[in-house]
């Protein structure tokens, strides 16, 4: 697995702030909501939130792991921008 893999999830706290200060929302629909904002980084970066409300911890995990791998697979880490998915309850039907 290429070292960018490994990277493609990981924020500070500070990141985080900046990202949602300028972000703007791309999608929203029952199953998540998808915001980007200009890149921080040499490459473009996920943020995933699933809250306790999405499921239970396992399930939780594995909608993350998909939603990473799809980031990874679409090699959307080329584009400028850092992406922040928010997951509904309604995401585990997928």
């Amino acid at each position: 697995m290429p070292s960018i893999a490994k990277k493609i999830s990981k924020f500070t706290q500070r990141e985080i702030d900046a990202l949602f200060k300028h972000a703007r929302r791309i999608v929203r629909n029952e199953f998540c909501t998808i915001l980007c904002t200009p890149r921080q980084a040499d490459f473009g970066r996920v943020l995933i939130i699933a809250s306790r409300r999405v499921g239970n911890a396992p399930q939780r995990n594995l909608l993350r792991r998909r939603t990473k791998a799809i980031f990874y697979e679409e090699k959307l880490y080329d584009h400028p921008f850092d992406w922040a998915v928010i997951m509904q309850k309604r995401a585990t039907n997928l």
